[in-house]
């Protein structure tokens, strides 16, 4: 085993430190057990056993922060306790019981230091270990089983870490992912949000989906859940991040890490209403060379049905009732979709690595749904009853690759990497409703019909550098990125020709140009257990949106995103934090169209080429105490956004219209409160945000004005029954709220699911079912001046699945992955398997 690789094993068993030191503490208890109920991993001050103290440096002699030290048992070798060094390279393990014991520390980009044995007795308590210095490793870790328990979250200073292996996703999809993460939503139409706001920027591996709106909702959706490693929630990020998403960045992590040598793994699933899933990766290594691949499908099909009731009055000061129209649809979604993710590293040195990765996705649905529409006066009299059916058609193919460099000095202190980053995606999607009139005063029947074909192709090159180094006593991190986005959309409004058939009766098109340049500087430094840290990024962006009517609205502006971060570590265990960060969110051009989309011909969309971007201003403090069984996380907030963007609800006849605005400013401030317990056969985290938005609508519209509480409570967990059998379940509430024009329908989602293991640890089958109380749903209710209207949708959520999963793989090995450009600061406590 060379040297990084004893590092990496190290850090690997620091990880599960103190989930082991709660199953096998080291040594016999002195008589009548450990004064004062010390127990390893507690806060400094509550404990009244042994320490044991220490610093650790670089080869240099200069302090070495967060570095993993772990506690050994010289008596029976067995893994103890742990901690993680300050900022001054300072540690400190309390709560020891009598005996003997060494230190291994380990850090990545260094060897793996074990420190001489020690006593720990009645009489000498406190043993000082003095300076341990570490020595640089090579990249490779070989040859070594590791079998340990890991915690399911990990906190680190800027963001949180969830692993999607102790999530109850079994044959779902990353959409389910997300909806068993902490703060996070995922609405039926698959937008993501964070402490109720949809402006999040959503990452893959690191990097920003070139996918939005609908098309990334859809993404996300044919992702299979297997193929997650964790998920990343990073809500205040620096300027080193792209400032897009105000709300934050969620950053999905895929499964990329190969065995060396070859390895394999297959997972096969089915679920009730025709449901399937199947995936496979293999993973190679030898010599300079790691290639890693993974493919997979999914198709879902499920019932959904809803309502839309609109009550519409003659005038908006008696309100006099003048109609009730009522719509109710019903019928059936399927989707099916296949992805495939691979990389490629070829290490040209000692510091120098040569990247490359795919990503393919193609995906199809068809959504067919039976409208029954009634209109009756204001006495109750039928007007006219129609029924129409609808079809949607929508495909799509997208390619993602890229090209990287990186050559390294030493890890996260002395780097310098590049990429270069193409993605082209191509998205068909059709519409077509028949509508046959029943009866009503009309007092005649007959046909309409109506279709839109929709045709778009997005190409986004990216190229990106990044350079990290120290600079007289602090870290600087300092980039440039450069990005072009086009965007060619064609629509074409359909009808019935003379002789009965299909002719196209419209056409509309657009060109979207967008491109952004930025650079960005972080400094960063730690004075004890101080950790500093604040930036600045500057963009220009140039758009050009033109219509094929020959309109046009270019645009060009300058943007500034300062940021800074001050995290003081109270103890090993405590740590106390402000943040702060200006973000942007660019509207997209599902925003931006003029032309009109309709879902069936009574509920359109459209949108407004004249809005302009929204910027926010975020702070937030923060509270994090970690201990022996779990963590607590407190973590107060407030967000200022200016020029904000929302989806504006009219009714115009019997139709609604779905139309975008910019607001003048939003505030939204509230507490999210998340804890995390491992406790003998059970692991799990609970979480609770609440929050309060204000809009000010300005000279808009005093009725687009709003003030609102919104609250959601989140629970999931695994319990062990034995070691080869475990249930999961998750069970999320989100309360009703109102929001701009009306009020917003509580959501309630759960899921179960049991799995056993088969053949060791190779296999395993999982049970899950998915919403068993049948309550999957979304309900708006609108109200203005001349209507209200009221809306419901159900989507046929509740379905059971049955997966199976085996592994194959020599000894494990894991290798360094390349770093992604948006490294945290600090490194999570843990982060999965």
């Amino acid at each position: 085993m060379n040297a990084l690789g004893r590092s990496l094993l190290a850090l690997t068993l620091a990880a599960a430190v103190p989930a082991a030191a709660q199953t096998r503490p080291a040594g016999p208890p002195p008589a009548g057990g450990a004064p004062g109920g010390m127990r390893p991993g507690g806060a400094p001050g509550q404990q009244q056993g042994g320490v044991l103290l220490g610093t650790v440096t670089d080869p240099a002699g200069k302090p070495l922060g967060s570095a993993q030290v772990a506690v050994w048992s010289a008596a029976d070798s067995t893994l103890v306790t742990g901690a993680v060094t300050r900022g001054n390279g300072a540690f400190r393990v309390d709560g020891l019981r009598p005996g003997s014991y060494f230190v291994k520390v380990s850090s990545l980009g260094f060897a793996t230091a074990t420190s001489a044995v020690v006593a720990v007795t009645p009489q000498a308590r406190e043993a000082n270990l003095g300076t341990i210095r570490m020595n640089e490793g090579a990249l490779l870790l070989e040859g070594v089983t590791v079998s340990a328990e890991r915690q399911t979250t990990g906190m680190a200073a800027d963001r949180n870490t969830y692993r999607a292996a102790d999530l109850p996703t079994a044959g779902g999809s990353a959409v389910d992912v997300l909806r068993n993460i902490p703060a996070v939503e995922v609405d039926q139409d698959g937008r993501v949000s964070l402490r109720g706001n949809q402006n999040v920027a959503v990452q893959v591996n690191g990097r920003p989906t070139p996918m939005r709106g609908d098309q990334l909702a859809a993404f996300l959706q044919q992702l299979p859940a297997n193929v997650v490693e964790n998920v990343e929630v990073i809500p205040n990020p620096s300027a080193k991040y792209e400032p897009e998403g105000m709300a934050g960045i969620v950053n999905i992590v895929l499964k990329q890490n190969a065995d060396l040598g070859l390895s394999y793994g297959l997972q096969a699933g089915v679920g009730t209403g025709g449901r399937f899933n199947g995936s496979g990766n293999v993973g190679y290594q030898a010599g300079a060379l790691t290639l890693f691949g993974n493919y997979g499908l999914r198709r879902d099909e499920r019932q959904n049905r809803g309502f839309n009731t609109i009550s519409a009055y003659s005038d908006s000061i008696s309100r006099q009732l003048d109609y009730v129209t009522d719509q109710r649809n019903g019928g059936e979604f399927n989707m099916q979709s296949h992805l495939f993710n691979g990389s490629a590293d070829l290490r040209l040195g000692a510091r120098d690595v040569l990247s490359t990765s795919v990503l393919l996705s193609r995906g199809a649905f068809d959504a067919e749904a039976d409208n029954r529409y009634v209109r009756r006066d204001a006495a109750g009299g039928l007007v006219q009853e129609t029924r129409g059916l609808t079809d949607n058609e929508n495909s799509d193919f997208t390619a993602d690759g890229s090209l990287s460099f990186k050559h390294t000095v030493q890890p996260q202190q002395n780097e310098l990497s590049a990429e270069l980053r193409f993605n082209r995606s191509r998205n068909e999607l059709s519409s077509r409703t028949a509508e046959g009139l029943l009866g009503g005063s009309a007092g005649t029947v007959g046909d309409v019909f109506t279709g839109q074909e929709n045709e778009a192709v997005t190409r986004n090159l990216t190229l990106q550098a990044d350079y990290t180094r120290p600079l007289a006593g602090f870290k600087l991190e300092t980039g440039y990125k450069g990005t072009l986005r086009m965007l060619d959309n064609e629509q074409a409004i359909l009808g019935i020709g003379p002789a009965d058939g299909e002719v196209v009766v419209g056409r509309s098109a657009f060109d979207y140009d967008e491109n952004v340049n930025a650079g960005y500087a972080v400094l960063s430094r730690g004075f004890g257990g101080l950790q500093t840290q604040a930036g600045l990024r500057g963009e220009y962006t140039s758009r050009d949106f033109s219509l094929g009517t020959g309109e046009s609205y270019p645009r060009d502006y300058w943007s500034w995103f300062p940021s800074g971060l001050v995290a003081l570590n109270l103890d090993d265990q405590r740590q106390v934090r402000l943040s702060y960060s200006r973000r942007i969110q660019r509207p997209d051009t599902r925003m931006l169209n003029p032309f009109s989309f309709s879902e069936d011909p009574r509920n359109r969309s459209t949108g407004n080429p004249d809005l302009e971007p929204e910027y926010t201003h975020a702070l937030e403090m923060g509270y994090q105490h970690s201990f022996g069984t779990g963590s607590v996380q407190v973590t107060p907030f407030f967000r200022r956004t200016e020029n904000v963007i929302r989806r504006i609800r009219e009714v115009r006849g019997d139709t609604l219209l779905v139309s975008f605005r910019n607001l003048d400013t939003n505030d939204s401030y509230g507490l999210d409160l998340n804890t995390s317990v491992r406790r003998g056969k059970v692991n799990g985290f609970a979480s609770f945000s609440a929050f309060r938005t204000v809009t000010d609508a300005g000279s808009v519209g005093e009725e687009l004005s709003s003030d609102a509480i919104g609250w959601s409570a989140r629970m999931s967990g695994t319990y062990q029954v034995t070691p080869r059998l475990d249930v999961q379940g998750m069970l999320f509430y989100r309360a009703p709220m109102d929001v701009e024009q009306g009020r917003m329908g509580s959501m309630v989602m759960s899921s179960f699911s049991v799995r056993q293991k088969l053949m060791g640890e190779r296999a395993s089958l999982s049970l899950r079912v998915q919403d068993p109380l049948n309550r999957m749903g979304f309900s708006m209710s609108t109200h203005a001046p001349l209507y209200d209207q009221f809306s419901e949708r159900r989507f046929g959520g509740r379905a059971a699945y049955l997966t199976f999963s085996y592994n194959y793989g020599q000894t494990p090995r894991l290798r360094q992955r390349p770093q992604q450009q948006d490294q945290e600061m600090q490194p999570p406590t843990v982060v999965g398997p």
